[in-house]
């Protein structure tokens, strides 16, 4: 609903911005008609354009209350609080001043006098009122496409009044003008050309006005982007308690305020226990590789190890140690476990958990292996650049005791390469279907994780499967899913998905119905069929139903400790002083994003709502999310998750238990997206910054 809604108001605001500029150069010129009868025949074009015009802004109030009745109030609040009262008062003024008085003229008996026909058609109450329905449908139609308001202050509401008397001072001035020339009886009727200049330059200046005043906006709100050259991530702007008693960071925005705490921790002291020694060890080496696809696209990657996608596994419960070196990436790396909750220090995230490790030099690190399951790990440092480049592997830890026989398994990790035969899509490095040999009745394991930007679509074709799996929690008794349903994994998710071979083909594949620009596999009982049938999609797998319900405190807490919203949306704006399309939170990117303050043991639960035109898979360091509530509505069948895909329009409720302390990353896992800020920090209130990111330290985390 709501994408349909931002996409039926984009068209309906500028057809109605382009009515209202038509009916803005008529209503100009009523008062030129060269006689009676040809006023009143340009008065009733008028009022049919102005009547569409107010259709349209009727149907465009009528969708927001649809928004609203369908999704609630977070999706409509800051269009609410801005646009709807400047569209109402403006059209409001037409229906109530201008309306009347073109009927009136309409009416008028043919005898009546030119004069004081010109009089009433000039008349500012008459004339205004249809400008400004223009000014408000036009600022309504470029805030619709540009920069739809989320969480608006009173000094952002408070620019759509500002801007259209900015905007309607001018014209104003020139039609009280007009008006009371012809009251005066000294109105004399202009070249057209004179006018039509007139016109031109009233509108010119109008809109000069009017930039300025938004260029000076502009101007500020790129200086406030520049990033610091050097900052501890406590430097916020703005700390949300989530309605919770109050936290020691409630003094936060006094100055040295962090400093202050008398039973803080660092998070570098944030270790856990490491004092046994490793059971595992492994050494990886960050560094610059040719690598070639098994089609023969060579890809210039990053990789640990000199190798695409190396995979760590161990034992539930073992000691882990991991070190990590930097052979020859200039701008640093580190390793973050993605969706593994390890202590604080060992998280990976640079400026945050660590300093990023620069060519020649090394960092440890240590973790017991707690959870079993399917995980990755890749680079935090400039993630979007160096992820994308293939800094990442995959963490497989196999569980104390198998729940699940199977006799054979799969990784299969997913990514999009840059190559020498342009982008790729590859499991691993295998870019072209592959054939796999498997007994009839075997049991196999696939491990697929999704390692792009975006969240990918997979089927498997000839057998009915289970996901067993999702971000390393086991599904409780999974049901099987025909072979016609897809499922798709969020950027960053991971599925476990199992089926017993039948004795004909099955095939994995990637994207829509016919698998084409995507790999694949195919596993077989003997030679290879040359053609494999494809039937088609019949529906796409949905979480919230799938599976026994999952019992845990989370889900049978009446009440949190506390309740945050985070709501997504995109703006034109400025990051770090470069004018970009902004994907937000709150309305805002970091460092303006509100940082989440939890003391640990809360009970804490999160709203999300995805108000932008794209998808945001979005992942909280440290910790599991239990999934409570997806568009308003209980699931029937809760699950945890490390990285929940938010697609536009969605709105989901959250809970987990502030069990880790630290200071977590929570963000959209489009590494794009965090790129440019869409990023907030989550905060235990005792724990105390070790690092600092910028320039000046080299730590750039995203």
């Amino acid at each position: 609903m709501n994408m349909a809604a931002i996409y039926a108001g984009i068209p309906l605001t500028l057809v109605m911005t382009a009515l209202w500029a038509l009916a803005s150069c008529i209503v100009t010129g009523l008062c030129y008609a060269a006689s009676p009868k040809r006023l009143r025949v340009w008065t009733a074009v008028l009022l049919w354009v102005c009547g569409l015009a107010i259709v349209l802004s009727a149907a465009w109030h009528c969708l927001i209350l649809g928004v609203y009745a369908a999704k609630g109030w977070l999706f409509v609040e800051g269009t609410v609080k801005t646009a709807v009262p400047v569209m109402l008062l403006s059209h409001l003024s037409y229906i109530l001043f201008a309306r009347p008085q073109l009927r009136a003229i309409r009416m008028m008996a043919a005898d009546e006098a030119m004069v004081n026909l010109q009089a009433k058609a000039s008349h500012p109450r008459f004339v205004i009122p249809v400008y400004a329905a223009g000014a408000a449908s036009g600022l309504n139609a470029l805030s619709t496409i540009f920069s739809q308001p989320v969480l608006p202050g009173f000094m952002e509401i408070m620019q759509w009044p500002a801007l259209l008397l900015i905007i309607l001072f001018i014209p104003f001035a020139v039609i009280r003008r007009r008006y009371q020339a012809m009251l005066n009886c000294q109105f004399l009727i202009k070249p057209i050309g004179e006018r039509l200049l007139t016109a031109a330059a009233s509108v010119t200046l109008s809109l000069l006005m009017a930039g300025a005043g938004v260029g000076s906006a502009a101007l500020l709100e790129r200086n406030a982007s520049l990033l610091p050259e050097a900052s501890d991530m406590m430097n916020h702007h703005e700390v949300d308690e989530g309605g919770g008693v109050p936290t020691a960071l409630t003094a936060l925005h006094t100055h040295d305020a962090h400093h202050g705490h008398a039973n803080g921790v660092e998070v570098a002291a944030l270790t856990g226990d490491i004092s046994a020694p490793a059971d595992v060890r492994f050494e990886l080496t960050a560094q610059k590789q040719s690598v070639t696809l098994t089609s023969g696209a060579i890809v210039e990657a990053w990789t640990y190890n000199g190798e695409l996608a190396p995979q760590l596994r161990v034992k539930q419960g073992e000691m882990v140690e991991v070190r990590l070196v930097n052979k020859d990436i200039e701008k640093g790396v580190t390793i973050h476990w993605h969706g593994y909750n390890v202590p604080n220090a060992m998280d990976g995230v640079p400026g945050m958990t660590q300093n990023i490790v620069r060519p020649g030099e090394d960092f440890t690190y240590k973790f017991r292996a707690d959870q079993a399951g399917t995980y990755w790990f890749h680079s935090h440092q400039q993630a979007s650049e160096q992820v994308g480049k293939g800094l990442f592997g995959s963490l497989l830890v196999d569980p104390l005791r198998e729940t699940e026989e199977t006799d054979s398994e799969l990784v299969v990790i997913q990514h999009t390469w840059r190559t020498s035969q342009g982008q790729l899509k590859a499991f691993g490095n295998e870019d072209q279907k592959q054939f796999k040999q498997v007994e009839p009745g075997n049991k196999i394991k696939l491990r697929i994780i999704n390692t792009d930007h975006q969240s990918q679509k997979y089927r498997l074709q000839g057998t009915d499967y289970r996901i067993t799996s999702i971000d390393g929690m086991q599904i409780l008794e999974p049901e099987p899913l025909e072979n016609q349903t897809s499922f798709r994994i969020a950027s960053g998710g991971r599925y476990d998905v199992t089926f017993t071979m039948p004795d004909h083909p099955v095939q994995l594949l990637t994207g829509g119905s016919s698998g084409a620009g995507g790999p694949s596999i195919l596993f077989h009982t003997g030679i290879p069929p040359e053609h494999s049938e494809l039937g088609e999609e019949s529906r796409e797998f949905d979480l919230a139903e799938y599976g026994k319900p999952l019992a845990n405190d989370l889900t049978s807490a009446a009440a949190f400790d506390r309740e945050f919203t985070m709501i997504m949306g995109n703006r034109l704006g400025f990051y770090n002083g470069q004018l970009r399309f902004l994907w937000t939170i709150n309305g805002k990117v970091h460092p303006y994003t509100p940082m989440f303050a939890v003391k640990e043991g809360d009970k804490v639960k999160t709203t999300f709502v995805n108000r932008s035109l794209a998808e945001h898979p979005i992942h909280l360091h440290g910790h599991h999310m239990t999934v409570l509530k997806k568009n308003g509505r209980e699931v029937k069948a809760p699950w945890q998750t490390d990285t929940l895909n938010v697609l536009p329009g969605e709105s989901y409720e959250v809970a987990f238990l502030a069990d880790n302390p630290g200071m977590w990353m929570d963000h959209c896992h489009n590494l794009d997206h965090a790129a440019t800020g869409m990023i907030l920090h989550l905060m235990y209130d005792h724990v105390l910054p070790s690092y600092e990111v910028g320039m000046r330290s080299g730590n750039l985390p995203d």
